[in-house]
């Protein structure tokens, strides 16, 4: 089939590192433009802008997609199926016709669960026991088109965003594959839009004094690397943790209480295991204590 690939980060490589193992061929790739990045603000290409090239595929950086010029561009590549993961621009309805088979997309839920931005984020944020992927065929609302596939896993306890993220992408590059094999035969399957709930964009990656443990220990495990704590206006990310239940603590909220710095929390107590400083490496709780010059005992997140 000729295929049209549409995705920019890592979680998109997966996909269309299968595809371009597969008989199909890939005669174009939809991905963001380069942005800056790094101390130098450098522009950077996206994951799968880099692999497109390395393979001499086409590769397109519209800024939008609501041009006549760049739907007649698209129209141009004939495409029987348009393949989508995690492409950041919004698919209107002139783009979605065009190819035969439409335009499919894999989405790292459980769809009609966690529609939207941050799927994974916000399955961990909520305690969900299991996840997985749906192959769904896209329409003009939010991630609720009928679904053609979709496949679940229990979530681990070290499960955080990071296993998660490598375990979905895995995931949704194989069944892409099952569901293109078979695509004249799929059974399309409408979902229960009273079910739906809505993963919107995760921007503030905090732990507050007011969180309970267990809502602390979940941000460090969903917003991995990036959750994080601020005693004495130092930012301290906390990128692995476990926690107690302890309804009758005797400590204040947020107080750190002992040199492994544990931290109160309302139920319980948030036990981070591997810290890392402003500016500095990641290290574990004990290496991390014995190096601070001054003590943490007894102070308090803000």
């Amino acid at each position: 089939m000729r295929v049209v690939f549409m995705g920019s980060p890592e979680f998109a490589v997966g996909a269309l590192s299968s595809l371009l193992k597969s008989e199909n061929k890939i005669i174009a790739v939809y991905t963001k433009a380069p942005k800056p990045s790094g101390r130098g603000q450098k522009l950077t290409k996206s994951p799968i802008h880099v692999i497109a090239e390395e393979n001499g595929i086409e590769v397109c950086i519209p800024i939008s997609l609501k041009s006549l010029v760049e739907q007649e561009r698209f129209r141009n590549f004939k495409p029987d199926v348009a393949v989508v993961a995690a492409y950041g621009l919004i698919l209107l309805k002139e783009i979605l016709n065009i190819p035969k088979y439409g335009c499919i997309n894999i989405h790292p839920s459980l769809l009609p669960r966690w529609r939207g931005a941050a799927p994974i984020q916000h399955t961990i944020l909520a305690g969900d026991q299991e996840t997985g992927v749906s192959i769904m065929q896209l329409n003009e609302g939010l991630d609720s088109g009928p679904v053609l596939k979709q496949k679940k896993f229990l979530i681990e306890k070290n499960d955080n965003y990071k296993t998660l993220h490598d375990k979905l992408s895995a995931l949704g590059s194989n069944l892409l594959m099952e569901v293109l094999n078979e695509i004249e035969k799929q059974v399309l399957s409408e979902q229960n839009d009273d079910n739906a709930c809505y993963a919107d964009k995760v921007e503030d990656y905090k732990i507050y004094v007011s969180d309970t443990c267990e809502v602390a220990y979940r941000k460090v495990k969903a917003f991995y690397p990036k959750a994080f704590v601020k005693i004495e206006n130092k930012r301290f990310r906390i990128l692995d943790a476990d926690f107690e239940l302890n309804a009758s603590l005797t400590s204040a909220q947020g107080e750190i209480v002992n040199d492994n710095m544990h931290i109160s929390l309302r139920g319980g107590t948030l036990i981070p295991k591997v810290v890392q400083m402003e500016g500095r490496n990641p290290y574990s709780v004990e290496n991390f204590v014995r190096g601070l010059k001054f003590s943490i005992v007894k102070k308090f997140i803000e």
